[in-house]
């Protein structure tokens, strides 16, 4: 009997030492994660944009993705994520500060709410008719191009889509050969006038002028990006 409760007794030992193994482990783990969430943290830092009007659910979020390929183009690798406050209105990006300086953070922050509205205009005259804009965009990019004279040049191409193309081609036809240059506008200001040579019923264009590699590069980013169709505005940045 004496051994048999000297056996139980070892058991009972052997019972609450792995018990007490395991709760220190646990507590261990707890302890690292926590750590862990403590730095992640202190590493953070998040803007919060702010959406004003009557926006919709929906609305928000396609704010949302609009800033997230925003941010990805213009600061990639921040190890970024958005969330989406509904009742609030509110875009809250959180990034990692390792990865963003501040200084790109305070720029990014400015130019995340433009509008980006781009316009084509007959004429050149900031209230000349509007035949089309971003939507009706399909692609935008700089392109070098060797010409006759053996010199590489710097040009904008523009792809149409199916509306573009016809509207542009209905223009071009009207403009070529005239007086009258087919604008472009971005936020309401001028980018350049150019004239129009000939129809372009194909919906794919080329734009050349006195600019370039860095600057055809800029023109074409304009011309392909994304607008806003919102009124969205920095509420806080947490750095």
């Amino acid at each position: 009997m004496k051994t048999r409760k000297l056996l139980a007794a070892a058991a009972c030992l052997m019972l609450a030492s792995a018990a007490s193994c395991s709760k220190n482990e646990e507590s261990a783990e707890k302890a690292s994660e926590a750590n862990t969430t403590a730095a992640t943290a202190q590493n953070a830092g998040s803007i919060v944009f702010h959406a004003e009007g009557d926006i919709t659910d929906a609305d928000l979020d396609s704010i949302s993705q609009i800033l997230s390929e925003r941010t990805a183009d213009e600061i990639p690798d921040i190890g970024l994520e958005f969330s989406e406050d509904y009742d609030a209105k509110t875009v809250t990006m959180t990034f990692d500060k390792e990865n963003a300086p501040k200084d790109n953070i305070d720029v990014f922050a400015e130019k995340a709410c433009e509008k980006r509205l781009l316009e084509f205009r007959k004429g050149e005259k900031p209230d000349d008719e509007v035949i089309l804009t971003n939507d009706d965009v399909e692609k935008a990019e700089n392109v070098i191009i060797t010409e006759p004279d053996v010199i590489m040049r710097d040009y904008v191409s523009i792809q149409f889509n199916a509306h573009g193309t016809e509207v542009f081609a209905d223009v071009t036809s009207e403009l070529a050969g005239t007086d009258t240059p087919l604008s472009i506008w971005f936020d309401g200001e001028l980018l350049l006038a150019p004239m129009v040579r000939s129809a372009i019923i194909d919906g794919n264009c080329t734009i050349s002028g006195d600019f370039d590699t860095t600057a055809a590069a800029e023109l074409a980013k304009k011309i392909d990006s994304a607008p806003l169709p919102y009124e969205v505005s920095v509420k806080e940045i947490n750095y």
